[in-house]
């Protein structure tokens, strides 16, 4: 058990840090997020070890996260969103398509049964957007048809994620139940709909916005209270989004872009700001406290072809399905890549496929280097993309 002051210290070394790094990146035109990265492997057992990874600083993480994508989701309009659908469901079929089928070769080039290579497969196929989504807020790309089509993406990646995942416990326990599999994947679809419905309702009609806002009790002119009342909305998205089957940021996304349009600029302004000078810094440094460079020690070559397939198998398959959906090659670049990052997400599904035994402890390092290796390439890639293809910063 961790004592209250060396949680309080760690706290400290962190939002110091990680706002030092960052703001210096930025005097540099570099995303504050890599600083911020940074400043989390400094601190943590990579380097001077004055931070370690612990439940208390994970829930932290957890609600930094969720107010980060709670922010984000403010910032984007829901209409302008719903437009680029297309383009993100054809980014996100060919970026879970291409990396799986990789995924699946390399198990078979190297001998691992179905429940194992399913297993890395499904590890290739899925994207924590988070850091991308950061990238493009520092970049001022969030709303730009680049921005809309990897949130877009990102979303459907997730529901097929959900449903790969399924698939692949299912095979894990021998449990292979279709209707358990078909299930997960209605309940996701019906709240991803719902919520949708929710929000265009509410973007498309004024009258529909005063209700709306009068029923869950913005029009009152206490700020806190206003305030208390778009977090508490927020949370129950997320909390419905994870009872679906998805990860709570999807919803707490939703959340937030519906609230773009009843919140008013001065309370939304209020969220960010503080979401930007704490949560965020919380989430994005303990990333890097996490990625414990350290395992580079384990590598193998089996570990070398994975981050191959990993970046090539994203990559690639994300430039693929934006140019079926009509993005320049340059755009179909920056896509592809800000649909490589894995994070803390990869790292938890690879945690449970190791508990149940699917994972040896060599493809389960090699699965933790590919997901440090592809948190920490991405925003550094796609800054370097933007600034070298010329799109608009």
């Amino acid at each position: 058990m961790v004592s209250e002051e060396s949680i309080l210290l760690e706290i400290l070394l962190i939002v110091v840090a990680a706002k030092a790094l960052g703001e210096l990146f930025d005097r540099f035109s570099m995303p504050r997020v890599i600083g911020e990265l940074v400043a989390g492997i400094l601190l943590g057992p990579s380097a001077l070890g004055l931070v370690r990874p612990s439940p208390e600083l994970e829930a932290l993480a957890m609600v930094g996260v969720v107010f980060f994508m709670f922010s984000a989701g403010l910032e984007v309009n829901l209409r302008s969103l719903m437009r680029r659908f297309r383009e993100g469901l054809l980014v996100a079929l060919a970026g879970v398509a291409v990396p799986f089928t990789m995924g699946m070769a390399l198990g078979y080039r190297h001998s691992l049964d179905l429940a194992q290579s399913f297993a890395l497969a499904t590890c290739l196929s899925i994207t924590a957007i988070g850091l991308s989504v950061r990238v493009l807020m520092d970049l001022h790309m969030l709303t730009t048809r680049v921005g809309l089509t990897i949130v877009n993406a990102a979303v459907d990646d997730d529901v097929i994620g959900l449903v790969l995942m399924s698939a692949a416990f299912a095979l894990a326990l021998e449990e292979v139940e279709f209707h358990n599999v078909a299930l997960a994947m209605v309940t996701a679809i019906a709240f991803l709909t719902a919520g949708f419905a929710l929000g265009i309702a509410i973007t498309r009609s004024v009258r529909a916005r005063l209700r709306f806002g009068r029923l869950l009790g913005l029009h009152t002119r206490n700020p806190s209270l206003k305030l208390g009342i778009a977090i508490a909305f927020a949370l129950l998205f997320g909390y419905l989004a994870r009872v679906s089957g998805l990860h709570e940021i999807v919803g707490v996304f939703i959340a937030g872009m519906i609230l773009n349009v009843l919140l008013g600029e001065s309370a939304e302004r209020e969220i960010i700001d503080f979401t930007f000078a704490f949560f965020a810094l919380l989430f994005f440094a303990y990333i890097g406290v996490k990625t414990d460079l350290r395992a580079l020690a384990g590598a193998t070559w089996f570990t070398a072809e994975l981050l191959v397939a990993a970046f090539a198998g994203k990559i690639i398959g994300g430039a693929l399905g934006s140019l079926a959906a009509g993005l320049s090659p340059r755009e179909a670049v920056v896509v592809g890549i800000a649909m490589n990052s894995r994070a803390a997400v990869e790292l938890a599904i690879a945690g449970t496929f190791y508990s149940l035994g699917v994972f040896t402890p060599e493809i389960f390092t090699a699965v933790v280097i590919m997901a440090a290796v592809t948190s920490v390439a991405t925003p550094v890639m796609m800054r370097g993309a933007v600034r070298l293809l010329g799109l608009r910063r």
